[in-house]
């Protein structure tokens, strides 16, 4: 048990520094463009509007005054303040489309659909802060495919990855409104975070999602197999950080996988 933690902490810390160096050049990406981009596009087209305004519909000096003229300098004046606010507009609204994007692959795993291990610590840590102040339960489950390295071994990675994506086909089609769903940090587990979700009723969604993945064959290369899983339960304490609460999963994992046959669910109190 204090070996497998032993491995999960060091790797849980890189990705914690590599998704913190990442949204750190997102926001230095957004902020640079955001202002040198946006500011030299919208000087430009306004010194261009300004340079056609003035050349072409400007009247003379000596004809300013007149009322027919002022009135054209005060639509004029209306033309570029509109112009200039809408440019800014659409230029803010393509960049923040194209940083949701960014962050939406980077948070996204590619061979599931589901979120990755990069926000997972992130969106526990935000409904551990939430549930500690809440009459109201909140567990976990993290899930492990068995004997996945022989699959590895049988039919080669590229065709073992399709056995993770239909796992992950099935967890994610399979939860409520308030689960969210992972692909944990090594690449056969999968984590769920279920909120307002007691240590028992854990439990049945975890044999529940057991007996969905047993029951269904997987498809490869022709070939069908039975694929199986293991999971380990815990409900969230108040004293609970990330650490405790996750390392409690970890520890009920690793005793359902020494069960004969694994395919079991433990839980740790």
């Amino acid at each position: 048990m204090e070996a497998a933690i032993r491995r999960k902490i060091p790797h849980m810390i890189n990705n914690e520094r590599m998704n913190s160096y990442f949204i750190e050049s997102i926001r230095k990406f957004k902020n640079d463009i955001l202002s040198k981009g946006i500011y030299d596009i919208v000087k430009w087209l306004v010194i261009i509007l300004f340079i056609f305004v003035f050349t072409n519909l400007v009247p003379a000096v000596d004809n300013l005054l007149s009322s027919t003229h002022v009135i054209s300098l005060y639509w004029i004046v209306i033309l570029v303040i509109s112009f200039t606010l809408l440019t800014i507009i659409i230029v803010s609204s393509v960049f923040r489309n194209k940083i949701s994007k960014i962050l939406k692959k980077y948070h996204t795993d590619e061979l599931t659909g589901l979120k990755n291990k990069h926000v997972i610590k992130a969106y526990l840590n935000q409904k551990i802060d939430e549930f500690r102040t809440k009459d109201e339960s909140m567990s976990i489950i993290l899930l492990d495919i068995d004997n996945f390295k022989k699959f590895n071994t049988e039919m080669g990675h590229n065709s073992a990855d399709q056995i993770i994506r239909k796992v992950g086909e099935l967890l994610r089609n399979d939860k409520r409104v308030t689960d969210e769903t992972f692909r944990y940090f090594t690449g056969d587990e999968f984590l769920v975070v279920a909120c307002y979700t007691s240590l028992s009723q854990a439990l049945q969604a975890a044999d529940r999602k057991r007996d969905l993945i047993h029951k269904n064959l997987f498809a490869v290369n022709g070939k069908k197999h039975i694929v199986t899983v293991s999971c380990g339960v815990a409900e969230f304490k108040k004293d609970d950080d990330y650490i405790s609460f996750t390392n409690r999963a970890i520890e009920a994992l690793n005793e359902a996988k020494k069960v004969v046959g694994k395919n079991n669910t433990k839980s740790i109190v």
